[in-house]
């Protein structure tokens, strides 16, 4: 299976959902709005790619692979939502480009824009007195 967009939100979904506790499909049918039949075949096809790992008793973890990404694709929504956010994107219109950018930014442009939101919200000389 190659590692898309869709295999991506599922792998950050999975991620989010296991803080708070075991994961199951249907949490992820939730989550995402689509139906329990839709999420099992692509559930099969990331455990044949080798991202998660599906126990019998229906419950769901990501491999070492699909934490990774998972993990990633979460922090550069996390970046990209917060630029936004701070450069006045509503809040709506921010999460969904923050999801769409999340799967396609390189990482030396996320570490740009990092950088830019760090020095974005240092206070100016003048703002501190100094």
């Amino acid at each position: 299976m190659e590692q898309n967009q869709k295999t991506e939100t599922y792998m950050s979904v999975i991620c989010r959902l296991r803080e708070s506790g075991v994961v199951r499909g249907t949490y992820i049918a939730r989550e995402l709005g689509v139906t329990k039949p839709t999420v099992s075949v692509a559930l099969r096809e990331m455990e044949a790619a080798g991202y998660v790992v599906i126990h019998p008793n229906r419950t769901v973890e990501l491999t070492a692979a699909g934490e990774k990404i998972g993990k990633t694709i979460i922090e550069r929504h996390r970046v990209l939502y917060g630029l936004l956010t701070d450069l006045g994107v509503d809040k709506a219109t921010a999460e969904a480009d923050a999801c769409r950018m999340a799967h396609d930014i390189s990482d030396e442009s996320l570490r740009a824009l990092r950088t830019l939101r760090q020095d974005l919200r240092r206070p100016s000389p003048e703002e501190t007195g100094a």
